[in-house]
């Protein structure tokens, strides 16, 4: 049976969601006590992996470093002790006809269909009956037969944003795939940093959590992804209970 001798340069840390790990590194006398050598709990903390090395050609022993993570102490902290949030901005190219003023966007610059159900298009120059103004950067409005802004353009960018909400905790809670799919006018218990934003008639969705074992912890993650202008429609999306 191995000794389970502790070498010494032992090292830890403990991350943003209150997870804490330690790296012991213990003395095997032979390459048959690698995957057995240590103990099973390090400061309360469960095996997560473990890495060996030969000393020399072996005959000395080997070196194996045991990973052990979980949380520190015989206490869970409450899961706003142990949670992260993160505000994140970008852009995504939706097609023309979704823009919720096609209707003015086709007027103003001759938008027309080749075909029903086809893409949208614009004419190279401005026909005489659209007024359009200068638009991608022009400068007061094109006039008839003046090149037009919006030929060969098929997409426009909108912004979009995801809140994530990261923590942590003994169990995997049983709602914990409840809400997927479901709108909020706001993101439940989000820090006031966050709630001040002001994202116009837009909401939220939640999306599938991502979850992750550290030791006898679980990291959760929630995300809540921003809807297209005007928000998410009401009758193709569930609004959630608790908002």
């Amino acid at each position: 049976m191995a000794e389970n001798t502790i070498l010494e340069g032992a090292s830890g840390g403990r991350d943003e969601n209150m997870i804490s790990s330690f790296s012991v590194s213990y003395h095997a006398k032979s390459i048959g006590e690698v995957t057995t050598v240590g103990h099973a709990r390090f400061q309360g903390l469960v095996e997560q992996g473990r890495t060996w090395q030969a000393l020399n050609d072996g005959t000395d022993g080997w070196i194996v470093t045991v990973t052990y993570k979980g949380y520190a102490g015989d206490e869970e902290p409450a899961p706003e002790e142990t949670e992260q949030w993160n505000l994140g901005f970008d852009f995504s190219e939706e097609p023309l006809e979704s823009h919720p003023n096609l209707k003015e966007i086709k007027a103003a610059y001759g938008g027309y269909y080749e075909e029903p159900g086809g893409p949208l298009k614009f004419p190279e120059f401005m026909p005489k009956e659209a007024k359009g103004k200068g638009g991608l950067g022009g400068k007061g409005k094109a006039k008839p037969g003046e090149k037009n802004p919006m030929f060969g353009t098929s997409t426009y960018a909108v912004m979009t944003a995801r809140v994530t909400r990261t923590w942590s905790a003994k169990q995997i809670p049983k709602n914990a795939v409840n809400d997927i799919g479901k709108v909020y006018s706001s993101i439940p218990g989000a820090p006031n940093g966050i709630s001040a934003v002001d994202f116009g008639d837009r909401t939220w969705m939640a999306m599938p959590p991502k979850i992750s074992q550290n030791g006898d912890v679980w990291r959760i993650e929630n995300e809540w992804m921003l809807s297209p202008p005007n928000g998410w429609v009401e009758e193709v999306y569930q609004k959630a209970s608790r908002q």
